[in-house]
């Protein structure tokens, strides 16, 4: 393709002087294979010079019509600039405190939903429907059943949303799609009466939750620019304390049987908020479609770079304990602490399902604080790793303590130490996520 042809053509003699002294002179004229277009005239066929029939390379005559005398190739119309598309897609406005609303909206009713949902409503209606003799085991595999779904669904779903076309945008269709997914999920699990119709609506939940959250996640990079990556990460850390605190006070005054109503409905209409506010630009592009193949290589191909692979497996391994210890507290608490649930000489909590809504009281407010302190100090100061460290080494400390806890006090004040670091860790890695992206567009 980057071959020159030389076009070698004789000039007639010309009777006007200023055309040329006559003397039969040969011109040549270089031409770029490279500037032939489809649309253009065939590259095997000699520009017209003066209107004149020029034999091509392979020795015939090619009569031309003047319009394709000597300009440049036509350009596609549909076909932007290669260097205009990529300014275009890494320019990003500074966002309005009305769309960083609109952006962690959906944050807010996903952690009102799925923070009281995994760590109250699922331990209570999976005893109920499998005994108190195997509870921990069928939510152990209820559970795990989702992590296989989120480990195929969750980088699928990213995968095709990097390149979808809709006028809606690339994120917003796939965050609709699995806010009605989620929603009929939730109506299946309310009224399961055996727990293999429980088992199979939590799988559709899950399904239908990773096809909405791994596209809103790449919403961060889509339209934060990066001076505002730290105050986007407030905004999303903030909003998932005060979703689960609004979520745990539900399930504090609702019954476990009504509460995912009201749940739904505040996850639905939050998701509706982030389509609505968030105004995403199609994106418009001549690519062809890609193939299976090289979909599969881009899922991994961020692993190949170092800092974004220790990244991944140190968040891996850190929601790995976290989740551990959260989603079989109400179990710790009925079968390690015990009743009554009392914090100071006051009764908090008649049963499991209130004691842990209380728990979520001190853990919120403590990751509320250190979130904020957290964001500003690392904004300042760069020191974004040192930040990690101290939070990971707190909740540490706070799973210790819970270990040995055999008193709803201490419990409480573990919550308290926990929640110290599990603010400041949340918001930290929102950003470093966000920075380490090998490629902004994938």
């Amino acid at each position: 393709q980057n071959c020159t042809v030389f076009l070698i053509s004789s000039r007639r003699k010309m009777a006007s002087p200023d055309q040329g002294d006559g003397d039969g002179e040969e011109d040549i004229s270089l031409l770029d294979a490279n500037s032939f277009s489809e649309h253009s005239p065939s590259a095997r066929n000699l520009v017209h010079h003066d209107g004149e029939d020029i034999e091509d390379i392979s020795g015939k005559i090619a009569p031309m019509h003047p319009i394709h005398m000597m300009k440049p190739p036509k350009k596609i119309a549909d076909e932007p600039d290669v260097d205009q598309v990529h300014e275009k897609r890494h320019y990003k406005k500074m966002l309005s405190s009305k769309e960083m609303f609109g952006l962690s909206s959906y944050w807010f009713g996903w952690s009102a939903l799925m923070g009281p949902l995994l760590f109250i409503v699922m331990p209570v209606q999976v005893e109920q429907l499998s005994g108190s003799e195997r509870k921990a085991i069928e939510l152990g595999n209820t559970l795990i059943l989702g992590s296989i779904v989120a480990i195929i669904v969750a980088p699928v779903s990213g995968s095709i949303s990097d390149t979808s076309t809709h006028p809606w945008g690339r994120r917003s269709p796939f965050i609709a799609t699995g806010v009605v997914l989620v929603t009929l999920s939730l109506i299946f699990m309310a009224v399961a009466n055996a727990l293999w119709i429980y088992k199979a609506a939590f799988f559709l939940l899950s399904v239908a939750n990773n096809i909405a959250m791994s596209p809103y996640t790449a919403l961060v990079p889509d339209l934060v620019p990066q001076p505002q990556r730290g105050v986007a990460s407030a905004w999303l850390g903030v909003m998932a304390f005060i979703g689960t605190f609004a979520g745990g006070a539900v399930t504090y005054m609702i019954k476990i049987e009504y509460c995912l109503v009201p749940l739904g409905l505040l996850h639905a209409f939050t998701g509706y908020i982030t389509i609505r506010l968030c105004r995403e630009r199609p994106l418009v592009h001549n690519r062809a479609p890609i193939h299976c193949c090289r979909r599969l290589m881009y899922l991994f191909r961020p692993l190949c770079n170092h800092d974004f692979r220790v990244m991944f497996i140190a968040r891996f391994l850190m929601q790995m304990g976290i989740l551990t210890v959260q989603e079989y507290l109400t179990y710790f608490l009925k079968d390690a602490v015990g009743r009554p649930y009392t914090f100071l000489g006051y009764v908090v909590g008649k049963d499991e399902k209130e004691a842990v809504s209380v728990l979520f009281l001190p853990m919120l407010v403590a990751s509320l604080i250190s979130a904020c302190l957290a964001g500003v100090y690392a904004d300042r100061t760069g020191k974004r790793k040192m930040v990690v460290y101290v939070s990971a080494g707190i909740m540490m400390v706070g799973c210790s303590v819970f270990s040995f806890s055999r008193t709803f006090t201490m419990t409480v004040f573990a919550a308290l130490i926990f929640g110290s670091g599990y603010g400041a860790f949340s918001v930290i890695e929102w950003a470093m996520a966000t920075d380490l992206l090998p490629n902004p567009d994938e």
